[in-house]
């Protein structure tokens, strides 16, 4: 009995501490030493545990003795640092201290003296974790060892993803749980790097989690997460009130406000999740911070549909790029940071679009790219540029421009990510040829505004040479041919103006059916026998806003455009001019801005005639630029139509193909309710024009441009008038305030250096009395429509005028004495 007592108690010994070194090796260095190593070291920990239990078992006297191995083999067991359990009957029959410690930090605690189950520790799991628990407790046959990445929620609502290893043994199962750090650190590097903000959130507005760049937006510190949605979203029920169906995604236009209080609009995708527990949430990602052209207009509805969520490779961690499975922008996951080499692991279906290939995962990521310069010298640099932005294209037919970001890099790989700026590039270039029109009509309308002086003055000289060289005088043809040019010259002129949008408008509302049909006799007057006109019609057309000459003047200049663009090339054909209301998709198309009131009208102009390339294209709206040969056109002709489009509020398009015709569509603004209700203008009665020129009064004649001042003057007086003549707004003052008699008329021009026209008027309104007021100005009227409509007294002259017109305007309104 003594030596079987020795020889159990030398057998437990040996069971113990063949046990815990076992045990103890499996676990500190069976990730190490590979599956097959794991296996057996697990395999003999667990035969020599049971064995010693089997042996405690059989112990019928010696019980202190036989306790002391039974207490070092569980103190030993317990201390160890990795979670481990060993299940049987699916229940926890013996567990360490690390498992219960890592139970209470996923909020799961003993119940009645049990130690906490895997299932009811993990039940805040994802969905799909639910077959991976079932695989494993399924791993009953012996030696047999099996592996599953489980991601849940702690108690803090915080996403942690643990490596579950089981191994089966003779009776029930051993369970051994890690924490993966490394994936954990990628998984958050995910969300950090994401060029876009991303944040999690419950259904009642409480925040989980927000990643870096989006607390960097928004002004709080690094460590901080504001608790509602409320306090950074403006309009939070756009996303919260929708359906919690699992899947869905949602997409509407918000603003996003800042800690500051500063309000930027912005883009907000969410899609709905659930916890195995049934706790669900909402994935949120927002875009369009930046600021590159977004616009500040009413949400949208919102953008249902059905995502393939879950990454496309199926050995790919669920972790990494489940949440931006459906984001806006592309994401690709690297197994390396040698960004010549680096082959894709998992993309979202975001990159997916953004290619024209199929399967591109385990491909390069430098065959994405189009082959060039940049993409070699972006490549042979790598990772060095991952500070900013890299400028890429696509490869493709379409050539899409990306900008490519970078995670930070682990060692294995890293996290590229992909944002279509095709959107922002085409925002630019119309950007700058915005600008670019933008400063040749400013330099049109002062050349305009010079030109115009310089003609008035020729004008009126020769119109005073005139009068002394009447009919039959041997000059007077040669003086009729200056006055001839310059009023061909005035006309350029005029339509300097209308590109610079400077040009008086009178716009009512109109009928666009009967404005054509009013038209389409002169339209057909210009045609030539191999060419014909075709009008149509648009049924129920709201009425339009528009200056009718203005509008006649634009498809005058576009029919004999396409009229010409078919006589050179040749062919025979029918001119289309159409009318019609445009649908969301032809304003979407065409890229036209919505209104706030009102809509649109169409107006296209197609022929079949020679058509343009793109690089005509970018140009033909420019001052002085023609495709036809000298002597046959000013380059002035859609300058004028581009300018009164816009002046307009409306928009021109043009669609062209080079050998095949061309296509101009006019958007012309409808007439709002305010406009509809306004009573149309009645036009002034014709003003009898005095017979007699003569007069009597005293004048202030105000113009800096000597030439034009001493001809105009020298003219008045003439005429009878006492003139009184300023350089400029400060000489004038002076004279007014000097001055022992009042002006009974002040002629002034409006644009001076030093003190101008208006200027000088409300500067000098006591000192004027009841004098009247002309402006005269090389500049359109409708520049100075708040000051005419303020001053009842005040009428205008453009420059270039005739001594007769300046007479006529001078007797009208000083009138005749007494």
């Amino acid at each position: 009995m003594g030596d079987t007592g020795t020889f159990d108690k030398k057998t437990l010994w040996t069971l113990v501490a063949l046990a815990v070194i076992a045990l103890a090796a499996a676990v500190w260095q069976g990730s190490a030493l590979g599956w097959p190593a794991f296996l057996l070291l697990a395999g003999i920990g667990a035969v020599a545990l049971f064995g010693a239990i089997a042996v405690m078992s059989n112990q019928r006297t010696g019980i202190d003795a036989d306790a002391q191995p039974s207490e070092v083999l569980s103190q030993s067991f317990y201390a160890l640092d990795t979670p481990m359990l060993i299940v049987r009957n699916g229940r926890p029959h013996y567990t360490n201290q690390a498992y219960l410690k890592l139970a209470a930090s996923l909020g799961t605690i003993e119940l009645e003296g049990e130690p906490p189950s895997v299932d009811r520790m993990f039940s805040k799991k994802e969905k799909a974790a639910s077959a991976a628990l079932f695989r494993l407790h399924h791993t009953n046959a012996e030696n047999e060892v099996s592996e599953e990445t489980i991601r849940v929620l702690d108690a803090n609502d915080e996403y942690r993803i643990f490596a579950v290893r089981v191994a089966g043994l003779k009776e029930g199962q051993l369970w051994q749980i890690e924490e993966q750090v490394e994936d954990t650190r990628q998984a958050s590097a995910l969300f950090s790097d994401a060029p876009v903000g991303l944040f999690s959130v419950k259904p009642d507005g409480t925040v989980i989690e927000m990643n870096n760049i989006l607390r960097a937006w928004l002004g709080v510190a690094t460590e901080q997460t504001p608790k509602h949605i409320k306090d950074f979203i403006e309009s939070p029920s756009s996303l919260l009130d929708t359906p919690k169906t699992l899947g869905r995604i949602m997409r509407s236009d918000t603003r996003l406000v800042t800690n500051k209080g500063v309000v930027s609009p912005s883009v907000m995708t969410g899609v709905w999740q659930e916890m195995e527990s049934g706790d669900v949430f909402a994935s949120v990602a927002l875009y369009g911070h930046s600021g590159l052209g977004m616009r500040n207009q009413a949400p949208k509805k919102e953008d249902v549909v059905t995502p393939a969520l879950g990454p496309n490779n199926p050995n790919a961690k669920p972790s990494e790029l489940d949440v931006l499975s459906e984001a806006p922008f592309g994401v690709a996951q690297l197994d390396s940071t040698d960004l010549s080499e680096a082959k894709i692991l998992d993309v979202n279906a975001g990159l997916k679009a953004m290619l024209d290939d199929g399967e591109i995962i385990g491909t390069l990521f430098s065959s994405l790219f189009a082959d060039d310069d940049d993409a070699q010298n972006f490549l042979s640099k790598g990772l060095q540029t991952m500070d900013a932005p890299v400028d890429m294209v696509l490869r493709g037919k379409n050539g899409r421009p990306v900008n490519v970001y970078f995670s930070s890099p682990t060692h294995t790989g890293c996290i590229a990510y992909v944002v279509d700026v095709s959107m922002r590039k085409e925002l630019e270039h119309q950007l700058v040829q915005s600008q670019k029109m933008q400063a040749i009509g400013q330099l049109a309308g002062g050349v305009a505004h010079d030109f115009n002086n310089l003609l008035t003055v020729i004008r009126l000289n020769a119109d005073d040479l005139l009068g002394r060289h009447p009919v039959g005088d041997p000059s007077y043809p040669e003086l009729q041919k200056i006055n001839q040019t310059v009023a061909r010259a005035a006309g350029l002129v005029r339509k300097l103006l209308a590109f610079s949008r400077k040009q008086t408008l009178r716009t009512e509302t109109l009928d666009v059916t009967d404005t054509l049909s009013d038209l389409t006799m002169l339209l057909k007057q210009v045609m030539v026998d191999r060419v014909g006109l075709e009008v149509r019609h648009g049924r129920g057309l709201p009425p339009i806003q528009a200056d009718k000459g203005q509008l006649e003047t634009v498809l005058m200049n576009l029919c004999v455009n396409a009229r010409d663009a078919m006589v050179e090339k040749g062919s025979h054909g029918t001119i289309n001019l159409r009318s019609s209301k445009p649908t969301e998709e032809d304003l979407k198309k065409d890229k036209i801005p919505s209104r706030v009131e009102g809509g649109y009208v169409v107006i296209s102009v197609s022929d079949a005639g020679t058509g343009m390339d793109q690089e005509t294209q970018e140009k033909i709206f420019e001052p002085f630029f023609t495709t036809k040969e000298q002597g046959k056109g000013t380059g002035l002709g859609l300058a004028t139509v581009y300018g009164i489009v816009e002046q307009s509020g409306g928009h021109l398009r043009v669609d062209s193909q080079l050998g095949v015709g061309t296509t101009f569509k006019i958007y012309i603004p409808t007439a709002t309710d305010k406009e509809k209700s306004v009573q149309p203008v009645k036009k002034k009665p014709v003003t009898v024009k005095p017979a007699d020129l003569a007069g009597q009064g005293t004048i202030l004649f105000v113009e800096d441009e000597d030439a034009v001042r001493s001809i105009a003057a020298k003219t008045l007086r003439k005429r009878g008038y006492t003139v009184i003549e300023a350089g400029d707004g400060e000489e004038a003052y002076e004279l007014l305030e000097e001055a022992s008699e009042p002006f009974d008329l002040l002629i002034s021009d409006v644009v001076m250096p030093g003190m101008d026209g208006p200027t000088l008027l409300k500067k000098g309104r006591e000192l004027l009395g009841d004098a009247r007021i002309v402006f005269i100005s090389g500049y359109a009227e409708e520049e100075f429509s708040d000051l005419l409509a303020e001053e009842p007294d005040v009428t205008f002259l453009p420059k270039p005028f005739t001594i007769t017109q300046l007479a006529e305007k001078v007797k009208t309104v000083i009138g005749d004495p007494g």
